[in-house]
């Protein structure tokens, strides 16, 4: 013992023993966070046929044509034993609402309602997010964005699975194929994090394009207690407000996956980015930089790491160890990537997101900067 304890000088021991903390720290923190989303496998039984609760699936749109030719008929042949589809077509002024009135002639439970609402102030969204759940038939709302659709018939099926045992709000994800890989590796790291807050009772947002939650417990709250502008995201807001320590489920399941149309360059990304930033800040929880402390630490642990293999390079054991350390975590994002890829439905990462591992901490100093 004493002659591995002289065999590195101090100034060696106090480097190892500071990269074994920060590798400690972002290793624990990964597998404790993100444990349900990447790492749980129990599935929620689901109940039987006669005992699924109705559902009112929710869209809000305009000027969305092109997509609701493309997303509306899987949408409303939904393998679901009870279920409504209702639109509110707000302000569109394309063929949207012929579309809508053709497709009720074959689809009975397609319930339209449009309404022109005054976008002075940016407030049409929140105000047609409104209408849409206080027009919902049944308790229970599943919101979807127009720019996104379903690839399989049991979508409704796998978020509900979540719903029951005092959860009332569920959150799911939605993929951005269309998007270049950094910029889906940003989504993917995002959803594991918001998803794995809420699996230990710590939510704070979810995907406007995939939750659902009990049309009650947005009446108890009297509906959305803030002021919206076009700055911000009603759905992200109004999740923020609902979602509490007990009430807060997840849908890790490939066939309740939603994916998005959207294809975002870099500048309507950081549009995105900012404008979901300043949606965090109006939520109860005030949680404008998530994942930002977390970040901070990875940070610190690679640039460690780094800084220790250049300083000690000829010495071969602290090249090891550093370079090991190193190894280590890759590999534990690879595995983590590995679990999520197929019930996430995000696969083709696995190399893009190690080194957005690396890079991200850059991206959310970036944002809590600048954007």
């Amino acid at each position: 013992m004493d002659n591995l304890i002289s065999f590195f000088s101090p100034a060696e021991w106090y480097a190892i023993d500071a990269a074994f903390l920060l590798f400690l720290f972002i290793t624990l923190y990964q597998f404790i966070v993100y444990q349900q989303p990447a790492y749980s496998r129990h599935r929620a039984s689901e109940p039987a046929p006669d005992q699924l609760p109705p559902v009112s699936v929710l869209l809000c749109v305009t000027n969305e044509y092109k997509l609701l030719r493309r997303m509306l008929p899987l949408l409303l042949e939904q393998d679901y034993p009870c279920f409504e589809v209702i639109v509110v077509n707000d302000r569109s002024e394309d063929n949207s609402e012929i579309l809508l009135r053709m497709l009720q002639e074959h689809y009975p439970h397609l319930q339209v309602r449009t309404t022109h609402t005054d976008d002075t102030f940016g407030r049409a969204p929140a105000l047609a997010l409104g209408m849409a759940i206080r027009a919902a038939q049944y308790d229970l709302v599943l919101c979807i964005e127009a720019h996104s659709y379903v690839k399989d018939l049991f979508w409704i099926r796998s978020m509900v699975s979540g719903y029951g045992n005092r959860k009332e709000l569920v959150l799911g994800h939605n993929t951005h194929y269309r998007c270049s890989k950094w910029i889906r590796c940003d989504f993917l790291q995002y959803a594991l994090h918001y998803m794995g807050r809420a699996a230990i009772g710590r939510p704070y947002t979810g995907n406007g394009a995939n939750f659902l939650l009990k049309k009650s417990l947005f009446y108890d709250n009297n509906g959305l207690n803030v002021r919206l502008s076009r700055d911000h995201f009603p759905d992200r807001v109004l999740i923020g407000e609902l979602a509490s320590r007990k009430n807060c489920a997840i849908c890790v399941q490939a066939s309740g996956v939603t994916h998005s149309y959207r294809r975002l360059d870099k500048a309507s990304w950081k549009r995105y980015r900012k404008t979901e930033k300043r949606s965090l800040f109006l939520s109860p929880k005030r949680t404008k930089y998530p994942m930002l402390a977390e970040s901070l630490i990875r940070l610190a642990f690679y640039g460690w790491c780094v800084a220790c293999l250049s300083v000690f390079y000829p010495r071969l054991e602290l090249s090891l160890i550093f370079g090991g350390l190193l190894f280590l975590r890759l590999l534990s994002v690879l595995f983590l990537y590995l679990c999520v890829r197929t019930p996430l439905d995000d696969k083709g990462l696995a190399v893009p997101y190690l080194f957005w591992d690396i890079f991200s901490p850059f991206v959310h100093i970036y944002r809590a900067v600048r954007l």
